[in-house]
């Protein structure tokens, strides 16, 4: 985590397993503005290979959400907060309340003190509460219940570091309601302890049996699983670390990666296991991201005594994960280090984009371009980026929470002298992750077979300027399906999340519902993001 000097300490232990995986229930309020996602299959992506079976003549593109501001939507402003303000989970709606809620953590710092104006620092961690209405403009309620420098106006819920919590609207328990995992420090062990509140104000004593791992993590109930997950930062097996290092000084504790815990009821957990690291390419990849960053002289970048391209290395700093139609979507921040420090390390944090089918294997996705760009040096996340968990659907987007700092990782070493940056928002195309792109070229694609049992076939994509066809195939003999050729569908040329498509002289698709079938797509100048049937 990306907090005070004194935190940092805690993670030079060798053995920090573990754990966990992102969450994303796609929210609903009344207006059903909001859609969930769950478990279904019934969308094809382009993210990975699961569906495709051949590109002839087009390419991949990765494309990032767009920021919403320069400035955060939710930052420090009360003296508990002024220091740091930041999140590993997005906001979550409240059916009961029919509001939204986002938990974050803070740690403050006083105002001026003594006559040599020198500044009081609290570092004291503490996790606030804000609602919201339209997911842009934050309140802050006062909750009056944790006592800051011996006043309870204020919104702090509770002391210390949570992983979550998660809003279980399904549990029928409501002393249970929220669920967290609560940070302990014993012995020179870090560990996580599941917590529980009917409010996400007022919580339980944490259970005594936890889960170990390092600071970084994320919680999230599994809608295909159907259980919780836990992903966390431990640190690299010595044979990978050796191998990635290749000779070269780099400390230790410097190896992040993710781990993964899981537990049916919340409060037993699974010892955490190794599903996301670093390998020989991110090394390359990082080098070269540090190169172009000192190089620019918009970018900040951390000083010269804390640059030693001798220590360059690239580690998983966490990784945000949540479910997307059916598959694990992973946002993992990678952490390029310029130099070692202490017992941490400088450098510059990004986020790529990763997927998985069972929330263990990931395969890299976009061609390892970073997901989302650090801003100027002059924004509040120049420095670094940490996406949060739950993106939410609206309004035809993917809405996407971060971390922005407008500094670089040092550990803790500039504490003194900074105000942190805040949560940003970015905002994604529905399904725009990665599009299949043609140019002038016409380009085929060719799905794996699917059990088609929708009533229609929508496309999301971008052909202004160009055109896309589909024909259909039966996926046991490869033949044309009678009537659903490229000669008789009707060209679709518009820019939309969802048109449907169309052929001549057929009035619905009954005749080829429960048959295994096969797309043959045809694309000029065009993007194509996803094929719903439904």
């Amino acid at each position: 985590m990306i907090t005070t000097s004194i935190l940092h300490s805690f993670f030079t232990k060798s053995h920090f397993l573990k754990t966990y995986s992102l969450l994303i229930l796609f929210l609903m309020n009344a207006d059903r503005t909001f859609s969930q996602s769950g478990n279904t299959i019934n969308k094809i992506l382009f993210v990975d290979d699961y569906w495709i079976d051949t590109l002839e003549n087009l390419q991949r593109t990765l494309h990032q959400p767009k920021k919403y501001s320069n400035y955060p939507v939710l930052a420090g402003s009360y003296p508990w907060e002024n220091n740091m303000v930041q999140t590993r989970q997005g906001p979550q709606w409240i059916d009961e309340e029919r509001i939204w809620k986002i938990w974050y953590n803070a740690a403050g710092k006083l105002g001026p003190k003594g006559s040599g104006g020198v500044e009081e620092y609290n570092f004291g961690m503490a996790i606030c509460l804000a609602t919201s209405r339209d997911l842009i403009n934050w309140e802050k309620p006062f909750t009056r219940t944790i006592s800051y420098y011996g006043s309870k106006e204020n919104n702090i819920v509770l002391n210390g570091l949570i992983s979550g919590p998660i809003y279980d609207r399904n549990e029928p328990v409501a002393d249970r309601r929220y669920k967290a995992m609560l940070n302990q420090y014993k012995n020179g062990v870090m560990s996580w302890h599941p917590i529980f509140s009917s409010d996400g104000v007022h919580w339980s004593n944490p259970v005594e049996e936890g889960v170990k791992a390092s600071d970084e993590t994320q919680l999230l109930y599994d809608e295909i699983s159907k259980e919780y997950r836990f992903y966390c930062k431990g640190f690299l097996p010595g044979k990978i670390r050796e191998k990635l290092i290749d000779g070269r000084p780099i400390q230790p504790n410097n190896h992040r990666c993710v781990y993964l815990s899981t537990s049916k009821d919340f409060i037993k957990w699974t010892i955490p296991e190794l599903v996301f690291h670093a390998d020989e390419l991110d090394q390359k990849i990082g080098a070269k991201r540090n190169v172009s960053a000192k190089a620019d002289s918009n970018r900040l970048y951390p000083t010269a005594q804390y640059d030693n391209p001798n220590q360059y290395y690239t580690d998983i700093y966490s990784m945000a994960v949540f479910n997307y139609e059916g598959m694990y979507i992973g946002m993992p921040c990678m952490f390029d280090q310029t130099g070692s420090l202490r017992n941490n390390s400088a450098g510059l944090l990004y986020p790529e984009l990763a997927t998985s089918r069972d929330g263990y294997k990931w395969n890299r996705a976009g061609n390892r371009d970073i997901f989302l760009s650090l801003g100027s040096k002059e924004d509040f996340d120049g420095g670094n980026i940490l996406m949060a968990a739950h993106p939410i659907i609206k309004d035809e987007q993917v809405w996407f929470y971060y971390l922005g700092q407008p500094e670089t990782h040092d550990g803790g070493i500039s504490r003194l002298s900074r105000v942190n940056g805040g949560i940003g928002l970015s905002k994604l195309r529905l399904d725009g992750f990665i599009s299949i792109d043609a140019g002038n070229k016409p380009g085929l694609l060719i799905t794996k077979a699917i059990d088609f049992t929708g009533d229609n076939i929508w496309l999301n994509l971008d052909a202004t300027g160009g055109e896309v066809l589909v024909e259909l195939l039966d996926a046991k003999n490869f033949k044309l399906l009678k009537g659903f050729s490229f000669e008789n569908c009707i060209p679709v040329s518009s820019d939309t999340v969802a048109t449907k498509v169309h052929w001549q002289n057929q009035r619905g698709l009954q005749s080829i519902k429960g048959k295994k079938i096969v797309f043959r797509i045809k694309m000029s100048n065009a993007k194509l993001y996803s094929i719903h049937v439904k």
